[in-house]
């Protein structure tokens, strides 16, 4: 076990099942359309990666990165530092996050794509914490539901710990005191 694991959240298995019933859902909601995935740095790569791989549909890729943590904490200002390289104007937008917390920033990222004038957007999130909530988002597509815990693997991190872990486990109180920037 990981000395920084206070326990697995989620397992390889359990997300592999999960990125297979979502690949269903998009082929058959998709079928014939062409979509552009928009993955958030740096968290949902790994997540949007796997998924797109198993589409049957004509999928472009774009990347935006929203900064809204430090520290595991939020600033509750969502500010997009690189943002996108291509018009989305009239297309259908599927928008992959790793993990929704507060709702803050994928609010925010949705109002922005509607404004530069996206046909749709929908997002697709790895993980929820409802707990967490502080402002309303529609969410199109979520795999799991998982408690008030920072976690870390599959992509997530904690001050870039723990993206490589091919499981979603919460972090120990000793990471979580290591890790601090």
């Amino acid at each position: 076990m990981n000395k920084y694991q206070k326990s697995e959240i989620v397992s390889s298995d359990q997300i592999n099942d999960g990125l297979e019933r979502l690949a269903l859902q998009l082929n058959e909601k998709y079928q014939g359309q062409k979509i552009i995935a928009i993955g958030l740095l740096k968290g949902a790569f790994v997540f949007m990666a796997d998924i797109i791989r198993l589409l049957d549909i004509d999928v472009e890729i774009e990347f935006i990165v929203v900064k809204s943590y430090s520290n595991g904490k939020t600033n509750g200002k969502p500010q997009i530092v690189l943002d996108l390289k291509k018009a989305i104007t009239d297309q259908n937008i599927l928008v992959f996050e790793d993990i929704i917390d507060t709702g803050r920033t994928l609010a925010a990222v949705k109002d922005y794509l509607k404004y530069k004038g996206a046909k749709s957007v929908e997002i697709v999130a790895l993980l929820t914490k409802p707990s967490r909530r502080e402002v309303h988002v529609d969410i199109d597509y979520q795999l799991f539901t998982i408690p008030n815990e920072i976690v870390v693997g599959y992509g997530l991190d904690y001050n870039e710990y723990g993206r490589h872990l091919p499981n979603i486990i919460a972090l120990n109180d000793t990471a979580i005191e290591e890790l601090k920037e």
